[in-house]
Parts: structure tokens; C-alpha cells; sequence
């Protein structure tokens, strides 16, 4: 029975040192964790809109990651974001744009940092925020292309059809816009002429005068 005794205390004293060098172990990591935070630099901006944007996403400088986001929540009317840098040596210059876009096939979103321009340099702020690009908005200004596109297309056919060009779809036939030009050529040409002679008739009649 003592024999019994004498090896429990053994083994508590063993389970006492192992959990002081954990304790250690753990304490070491927290510490070394925590030292390596404080050197990163963050930085906290408001958006009215993330767009899907969550924590852990990457955060881009001119479509380089040199980070990513720590935290999102909203508060009030607006969601707060912490951004860390993990960039050594990367200082996000003042003024710069920040907006959500797509990063990548599968609908994953990133925070895109532009660097700063005159309308954002105006603003005085560190990090001025745009509301992000979504699919509709891209949608509606394909159609304003195509709409713009058209109606290009049907100045074309009308300045074709007035040159004696003919209709688009068939091409245009650059005859009558050749000869229209060479009937302006010709114009400017006798307009040049008589504008010349006229200048020279106007100082034989200055010589005959002072004659």
C-alpha cells in the first residue's frame, strides 16, 4: 500500500510539472502572437455597402494582395471593416480609393485599394470608399454602350446614304464621299486662286497709283 502511495504522488508531481511547462508553452505562443500583431499595421474604414465582403478577405493595392480583413460589423447605418496589412514596409498613401470587387471565378470578393487621385486627394481623408460594382450596374452600362453603339450606326448609314454611299449592311461605297471631297478640293482651290489674284490686282493698282 505505500509502495501504491509513493507512485501516486509520483505521478501527480509528474502531471504537475508537465502541466507547468503547457502552461509555459501556451503562454510563449500567446505572447509571441500577440507581439507579431502589434508590429502589423491596420487600418478602419466605414462602407454603406460590402457587397458579401467577409473576414479573412483578401485586401488588394493595384491587384496586390497586402493583406486581409480582420473584422466586419455593422454598425449604425454603416459596416465597420479592420484591415491588416501584412505587407512588410506597405503604408496605403492618403488618399488612396477602396471599393469591393470580384476576386475571383467562383463570386469570392476582395477589398481593391487604387492609389489616390485629385478628387480624392480633395477629400482630405486617408481612405475614401466607393460603393461597389455590382452585376445590374454592369448590366445597365452594357446597355448604354449598345444603345450609344446604335445610334453611332445610324448616323453612319445616314451620312453614307447623303455621300451616295450605300446602306450598311451591304458596306459603304466610298465613290460618291471620294468625289464629294474631290468637288471640295476643287473649291478651296479656286477659292485659293482668286484670292491670290485679287491680292495681286490690289498692289498693281497701288504701284500704277503711286506711279
Amino acid at each position: 500500500m505505500k509502495i501504491f502511495e509513493g507512485m501516486h504522488k509520483y505521478i501527480w508531481i509528474e502531471f504537475g510539472v508537465w502541466f507547468f511547462i503547457l502552461c509555459i508553452a501556451v503562454a510563449g505562443i500567446k505572447i509571441n502572437y500577440y507581439n507579431k500583431q502589434k508590429e502589423l499595421v491596420t487600418y478602419q474604414i466605414f462602407m454603406p455597402d460590402v457587397d458579401g465582403l467577409i473576414a479573412g478577405s483578401p485586401v488588394k493595392f493595384m491587384g496586390v494582395q497586402i493583406g486581409y480583413v480582420d473584422k466586419v460589423k455593422i454598425v449604425a447605418n454603416d459596416v465597420y471593416l479592420k484591415l491588416v496589412i501584412t505587407e512588410k514596409g506597405m503604408e496605403i498613401p492618403k488618399g488612396s480609393v477602396a471599393t469591393v470587387e470580384f476576386s475571383g471565378l467562383g463570386g469570392s470578393k476582395s477589398l481593391e485599394i487604387y492609389p489616390p487621385n485629385d478628387m480624392s486627394l480633395a477629400t482630405n481623408k486617408l481612405i475614401v470608399v466607393q460603393n461597389p460594382k455590382r452585376l445590374h450596374d454592369s448590366l445597365g452600362l452594357l446597355n448604354d454602350m449598345f444603345d450609344k453603339i446604335g445610334s453611332i450606326t445610324s448616323r453612319l448609314s445616314f451620312f453614307a446614304k447623303e455621300t451616295n454611299g450605300a446602306d450598311l449592311s451591304s458596306g459603304i461605297h466610298t465613290v460618291g464621299i471620294e468625289n464629294n471631297i474631290k468637288v471640295l478640293n476643287k473649291w478651296i482651290a479656286e477659292f485659293n486662286y482668286k484670292k491670290e489674284h485679287k491680292g495681286a490686282g490690289k498692289n498693281e493698282q497701288r504701284e500704277s497709283q503711286s506711279n
